[in-house]
């Protein structure tokens, strides 16, 4: 090989070699991050800081790759949970305190719903919560969220479901709740905010505004198995950073076209009208204050326990691990967040 060609084939390595190198990744990064498989159980605006968290890429900013998945009831998604298939539930007092009833070593590390809200709607034809008696009631599933909004409206608006003969119906998720109600064949349920207002509109009667009743709640809150919480404390941290930071990118005006977009996406919604809704009830109903809400979680126990006597053994401290909210609190990150939240 003469000299020339020998330099050429050496320019042509060298060549090879650097483009290898530039698109290899840095050390910071040539790790994939940790995979973590969050599931839910509904379709509502509710979801919206796991969506957009993942879609914006706000989890990975802080070293976690968020996948969001739906499984449509509590026990699925706490076995899910149980068998590694996944590794977060958001997820309901009534999933978490039954499978600690049941033996399952679960606890909440943080709160996102953390106040009741959503509408407790009744049929065209009621005037009142005093038409309810002897009606059907639809729920997605005994135990779950719509069940317990509903149970703690019919509470408050003192009724009781034994008594006044209101039958208890399992229907589907929030829309078919929505389009039961709507059509007839049920009487009362509980929706989130974007599925009431067409009702609303449409002259069916609000019973009740849960966020306007002093009940303490806990709603959709991130849970997972203690053991999890233990061994990856940096996992742990970063969806807690993620959360918040998402919930303050939705809290910015000048996002909601992209929140808009996202509510309508995952919703499955046809136009902008119809996230309006619920885009609206987002700015009050998330906050930066996302430490589990142990009343809200007592209460939502002391429901369960009147069809289910072992979750009376459950301890809140059983439940709850408040560690991972608390380093939160005490990081520069929240506080710069909560001071920038703060501006006008």
């Amino acid at each position: 090989m003469t000299p020339k060609r020998i330099a050429t084939v050496l320019i042509f390595c060298c060549f090879i070699l650097a483009v290898i190198i530039s698109s290899a990744p840095s050390n910071a990064h040539a790790a994939e991050l940790p995979l973590v498989r969050i599931a839910h159980g509904a379709f509502s605006e509710k979801i919206a800081v796991m969506w957009i968290g993942a879609e914006q890429g706000l989890f990975r900013k802080h070293g976690v790759n968020v996948e969001v998945i739906a499984i449509r009831s509590g026990p699925q998604t706490m076995a899910a949970l149980a068998s590694g298939d996944i590794q977060i539930a958001y997820t309901i007092p009534g999933s978490v305190v039954s499978a600690a009833a049941s033996g399952m070593d679960v606890a909440f590390f943080g709160g996102i719903i953390n106040m009741a809200e959503g509408d407790f709607m009744g049929g065209r034809n009621l005037r009142g919560p005093e038409d309810l008696k002897g009606k059907r009631l639809g729920v997605q599933s005994i135990g779950g969220g719509t069940w317990s909004n509903a149970m703690l409206a019919i509470e408050y608006l003192g009724l009781d479901p034994n008594r006044d003969k209101i039958t208890v119906l399992v229907i589907g998720d929030t829309p078919i709740l929505a389009q039961a109600l709507g059509g007839g064949s049920i009487e009362a349920a509980y929706l989130t905010y974007g599925y009431s207002k067409p009702l609303k509109d449409k002259g069916f009667p609000l019973l009740l505004d849960m966020a306007k009743a002093p009940i303490p709640y806990q709603g959709l809150a991130p849970a997972t198995r203690r053991s999890y919480i233990r061994q990856n404390p940096q996992i742990i941290d970063g969806l807690m950073r993620g959360f918040v930071e998402t919930i303050a990118f939705i809290h910015k005006a000048g996002n909601k076209e992209v929140v808009i977009r996202s509510l309508m996406k995952n919703q499955r919604l046809q136009n902008p009208q119809d996230a309006e809704a619920g885009y609206q009830s987002l700015q009050w109903m998330y906050t930066l204050d996302i430490k589990p809400n142990i009343p809200g979680i007592a209460n939502m126990a002391r429901l369960l326990a009147l069809g289910n006597p072992k979750v009376k053994s459950v301890k809140m401290e059983d439940v709850v691990d408040q560690a991972p909210s608390q380093r939160l609190e005490q990081s520069t990150f929240y506080r710069e967040l909560v001071a920038q939240g703060k501006k006008p």
